[in-house]
């Protein structure tokens, strides 16, 4: 079709005069619609096509404002309204509607990025700069749930008492109710503005008595039951009856003080926590598991702190040896410890004489081989084991060499204190 064409056109030529150059019209120049710009046309257009090419060869870092974030998905006319390119503005407020009118500065990028338009983050460090930093809970709300002229862009003005927000949550509150027991609309004196949520658990107690353990969980009206002010710290207040109550031990009966925190915790009421330590008798051992009542029979005040006051039972049984007969002291930590009441760790060679170690160690079997009167173990005797005649011992022992020999045995006692034969 095109041979056809170019065909006909010739033959046209051979038909037609040609005019004189006199006789032709001017041709009109063209001038770029760009402006004075000396870039390649081919940057961004084809030969096919005036229309822009898909890719776009023009690189805008070169114009000293680079397409960063959003701004790289806009179109070029959506900023160059005019062809001529440099007729256009590189200030934010060139393309974008100020909403603020003015209030909050003319530089948007105080406030925005071309990343995108809301930068929570940065919002957020701003905000920190006002009345009202953005902590707790104020870091999760919209901007208009506080600001309500955020839509059009008024954020100036805004109030920063907790009230001005929140005059629905203390009007609603019920556990307790504000309202009606008067309570100041400062919130920021019981909610703490760092808090994750407006419930009881943010709650913050006055520093005279704060809520820890049980307290915590339970109702407010159970201690507030006749109001908010005025209300008494002392433990009995609230926890009487308990007190009344407590029969193992009873503390009416024996008196105890009142001031539970002596023995119990606010994290549970049993067990009580009593610190035996602190008195002149510290629990240790066997005593820690004891019963109450093992010692505390007759009351709570003036208890004996002396071993024999609690085991003068176990004292007068034991026959192994006769702790009556041999008249041994009462002072049972002397021989025995809490740990357990067998085996006695009496120190016999240390106190008296070496019958564990030394020559007479593993020469008995029992306390009678010596203490041959179990009714006094202040008797003893050498001479049963060692001789069993007097000639014998008379003849081991001259006068001449031992002038203050005697045949008895606290004389050998006396002259052998350590067992030795020496």
């Amino acid at each position: 079709m095109k041979s056809i064409h170019r065909l006909l056109f010739l033959c046209w030529l051979a038909i037609v005069p040609a005019a004189s150059a006199a006789d032709d019209p001017p041709v009109p120049r063209v001038g770029n619609p760009h402006g004075a710009m000396a870039l390649d046309c081919r940057l961004c257009h084809s030969e096919d096509s005036w229309e822009l090419t898909a890719d776009g060869g023009f690189d805008h870092d070169t114009t000293g404002f680079p397409l960063e974030g959003l701004h790289r998905h806009v179109r070029c006319r959506d900023c160059h309204l005019e062809p001529v390119f440099s007729h256009v503005g590189t200030q934010c407020a060139d393309c974008h509607d100020d909403l603020h009118r003015g209030r909050l500065g003319p530089v948007c990028s105080d406030c925005h990025s071309p990343q995108g338009w809301i930068d929570p983050a940065q919002m957020s460090r701003d905000h920190a700069a006002t009345a009202l930093p953005l902590v707790g809970a104020h870091a999760r709300v919209d901007c208009d749930a506080c600001h309500r002229g955020a839509a059009n862009g008024d954020f100036v003005g805004t109030p920063t008492a907790c009230y001005a927000c929140h005059a629905a949550d203390y009007e609603a509150t019920e556990e307790p109710d504000h309202l009606a027991a008067g309570f100041t609309t400062d919130c920021e004196r019981c909610h703490g503005v760092f808090a994750s949520t407006w419930g009881s658990g943010d709650f913050i107690h006055a520093p005279g008595f704060p809520l820890t353990g049980g307290h915590r969980l339970i109702s407010c009206t159970e201690c507030h039951d006749t109001g908010f002010e005025g209300t008494p710290t002392q433990c009995s207040s609230c926890h009487q009856p308990q007190y009344d109550a407590t029969t193992n031990p009873d503390h009416a009966q024996a008196d105890f003080p009142t001031e539970c925190a002596l023995c119990h915790n606010t994290s549970a009421w049993v067990p009580g926590d009593f610190d035996h330590g602190a008195t002149a008798f510290p629990l240790t051992g066997a005593h820690r598991t004891a019963d109450c009542f093992s010692c505390h029979e007759t009351g709570y005040s003036g208890t004996p702190s002396e071993c024999v006051a609690c085991h003068q039972t176990e004292y007068d049984r034991t026959s192994d040896p006769d702790h009556a007969a041999a008249n041994f002291p009462t002072r049972c930590d002397e021989c025995h410890s809490t740990s357990a009441w067998d085996p006695a760790n009496w120190d016999h060679d240390a106190t008296y004489f070496p019958i564990y170690t030394g020559r007479h160690r593993e020469e008995w079997n029992n306390c009678a081989d010596c203490h041959v009167v179990q009714t006094d173990y202040s008797i003893f005797e050498c001479i049963f084991c060692h001789e069993h005649n007097r000639d014998d011992t008379d003849r081991k022992h001259p006068r001449e060499e031992v002038p203050d020999y005697e045949y008895s045995s606290t004389a050998c006692y006396r002259c052998h204190p350590d067992g030795r034969a020496e």
